[in-house]
């Protein structure tokens, strides 16, 4: 934890955090500001939580390694933080805001489980990017066959269901959309599993982000029908093994939308 040190909430606690810069590489930022603020060097090793809320602010939560660095004390107080510390318990402290406890409780879930079925490590991949893109990993089952189907277009080369995020709307308000031009305003039941990778561009042709996104449908291939250009096409066996694995709860990183 570490001790703010700005004049809103001088000596209150919060986890190390901060914005990433302009151009910036997402896992820079990440090791800038725990470098920064607590004195350590840090080596993200996952993603574990990604929260977002309407307009373009998104928060990632990674947990890693620290490889070097020394603790920051008092008599290193600067605009950063005042000190950082290691903590048992944070009802010790005076925290400046309540927010980062369901952050901690995740960190604590993924880390004391790790030997339990849990997503891979996942950390995001620089791509040039200059917009906010939502795409998604659509699955189901052929009742004929039972073979695991994703959706994709029915153009060349083809590629998985893409569109925008609204920043004016909750990014379930663009899934919701998204999936209604995709299925119609009937869409069947289907759920969000989680995030299966991030892009982030990070200054390579702009400041853009992609979240791919897993979605199934109970409903088999032969009860949800498409519309538009999109078809559902037939994974090969080792690909259909791979995402039905990450259907299972905790095999993705979650992805939590702040209303």
């Amino acid at each position: 934890m570490i001790q703010e040190a700005k004049a809103s909430c001088n000596g209150k606690w919060y986890l190390p955090a901060g914005r990433v810069d302009p151009n910036e590489n997402l896992l820079d930022a990440v090791k800038r500001e725990v470098l920064e603020e607590t004195g350590l060097i840090l080596k993200p090793e996952t993603l574990i939580l990604i929260e977002c809320a309407t307009g373009s602010w998104f928060r990632f939560v990674f947990t890693g390694k620290i490889t070097g660095g020394k603790l920051k004390t008092l008599d290193e107080a600067n605009e950063e933080s005042l000190q950082a510390r290691w903590v048992d318990n944070i009802n010790d402290l005076t925290l400046r805001a309540n927010d980062i406890i369901p952050l901690i409780e995740r960190g604590y879930s993924y880390t004391m489980n790790k030997d339990t079925l849990h997503h891979s490590n996942l950390i995001p991949v620089s791509k040039p990017l200059n917009k906010l893109l939502l795409r998604l990993v659509i699955t189901s089952k052929k009742r004929a066959t039972n073979k695991l189907h994703v959706l994709v277009s029915d153009t060349t080369p083809v590629h998985l269901p893409i569109c925008e995020i609204n920043p004016s709307r909750s990014l379930l308000s663009t899934l919701h959309n998204f999936m209604e031009e995709l299925f119609g305003s009937g869409v069947a039941q289907h759920r969000p599993h989680g995030i299966f990778s991030v892009e982030f561009s990070g200054g390579q042709g702009g400041d853009g982000l992609r979240l791919t996104l897993l979605v199934s449908f109970k409903l088999p291939v032969e009860d949800v029908p498409t519309i538009g250009t999109y078809i559902w096409h037939e994974l090969l066996e080792n690909t259909a093994a791979n995402i039905s694995n990450r259907l299972p709860r905790n095999m993705t990183v979650p992805l939590n939308v702040i209303r």
